[in-house]
């Protein structure tokens, strides 16, 4: 039986990231780790007060929220992809649309930071799309990473966990003329891009739907 890694920035278990990789891969063993689930509940708020640059939209095992820069969630990674792999995992999901760094790894690791932005660049004919990001702090980053990619994005924010502020996102995005919308977070389910493809009338690109059927491919199931 395959085995893969899914890689949360917060705190395991994710049982909404573990129900859409059963879909694509029924058959496969999936191994569930968090950048957080060692880290004590202080050592946990001490990040968060830290700051830093790309603050991520992490979600805590008790469901609370908090903001922590993607540098030391990438050292956190490391560590996991490591035990992920040691534990029989062939492929490693970094469940997080942030633009992550090489992480240190002896298996392929897929980062939907990367996948996302090709995908819209081989079926857009222009650079404009509209990406819905969880905190009001990763837009900058956000805008500044899509830039690099090619694409003049307009930003807005909205929870995963708030699906009025999403419909709210979306409406502000109908007026715009946008070639496509991504949902710019891991967090946000294949029915919450149904929602936004119904308020905003346009394609809708959902990484929580694409990456496990990326990685159903590369197994050949």
């Amino acid at each position: 039986m395959d085995s893969i890694g899914i890689l949360t920035i917060g705190q395991s278990p994710r049982p909404d990231f573990e129900r859409i990789f059963r879909r694509a891969l029924p058959e496969t063993h999936l191994i569930v780790q968090g950048a957080l689930d060692r880290l004590s509940q202080p050592e946990i708020e001490a990040l968060a007060a830290g700051g830093g640059p790309y603050p991520l939209f992490t979600i805590l095992r008790d469901g609370s929220t908090r903001e922590i820069s993607l540098f030391p969630i990438a050292r956190l990674l490391e560590t996991c992809v490591t035990e992920v792999a040691a534990a029989g995992a062939s492929i490693v999901v970094v469940m997080c649309a942030g633009d992550f760094p090489d992480l240190q790894s002896p298996i392929p690791v897929l980062y939907p930071g990367r996948i996302l932005p090709a995908v819209a660049r081989g079926v857009c004919r222009t650079d404009r799309l509209g990406i819905v990001v969880p905190n009001a702090a990763q837009v900058e980053s956000a805008v500044t990473h899509w830039r690099t990619k090619g694409f003049a994005a307009h930003a807005v924010v909205a929870s995963p966990l708030d699906p009025v502020a999403l419909d709210r996102a979306a409406e502000s995005l109908r007026a715009l003329a946008l070639e496509l919308i991504v949902l710019d977070c891991l967090g946000f389910p294949p029915e919450a891009a149904r929602r936004v493809r119904v308020l905003c009338g346009g394609p809708v690109l959902c990484p929580q739907g694409l990456v496990p059927r990326i990685v159903a491919e590369m197994l050949g199931a």
